[in-house]
């Protein structure tokens, strides 16, 4: 933690290993870009058996909407599809 402070990041003790499933593809906390004060929420939130589902959600819209060869998304657009399908 000291040394993710030293480089001037915020660090937030996310637990131990066993509980990493609740960053993965899915879950509120993946790939949403939430501040310091969001992410323990988003952590207690996620629920494992959703997981799949919402993963798979989020790959097929995106695949959807970028697999048409027009569409091109601002840089924020996956953060906020992400954000949308998984809290």
């Amino acid at each position: 933690m000291a040394l993710v402070k030293e480089t001037g990041l915020d660090a937030f003790d996310a637990g131990s290993l066993a509980d990493s499933w609740r960053q993965q593809p899915g879950a509120p906390a993946y790939c949403t870009d939430l501040t310091q004060a969001e992410i323990g929420v988003a952590l207690d939130a996620a629920n494992r058996g959703r997981l799949p589902k919402r993963r798979d959600l989020g790959v097929a819209v995106m695949q959807e909407r970028l697999g048409d060869g027009t569409t091109n998304p601002d840089e924020d657009w996956g953060v906020r599809l992400i954000r949308v399908i998984n809290m």
